[in-house]
């Protein structure tokens, strides 16, 4: 897993923009439809397949990202609203894990 220094605040932003090299790396394209789900209080974000009943998103201009609301609601009621991204190369996934407050 690749650490990253950025991390995000979904109360003050529902949409954050992904860096071209991370975009790169994880092969994802603008355009292209990303899955969330939630892993042991991470956000795991990937390419989608096809066929899928996941939360989804599309990737708009410049790998902004938009955090879908079931997304934010769910960890809103947590109390937990700062997170860290890291880059997990072999999944081709991105990881947003809480921050302790």
């Amino acid at each position: 897993m690749k650490q990253t220094q950025k991390t995000i605040d979904i109360t003050r932003k529902s949409d954050f923009n992904m860096p071209v090299k991370w975009r790169r790396k994880l092969q994802i394209e603008d355009g292209m439809r990303v899955v969330f789900k939630v892993e042991n209080n991470d956000i795991v974000i990937k390419p989608a397949s096809n066929k899928t009943l996941d939360v989804m998103s599309t990737v708009g201009r410049k790998g902004l990202i938009y955090l879908p609301k079931e997304i934010r609601t769910y960890f809103e009621q947590k109390g937990l609203k700062s997170f860290h991204i890291d880059i997990e190369e072999v999944e081709k996934a991105m990881i947003l894990t809480p921050l302790e407050e």
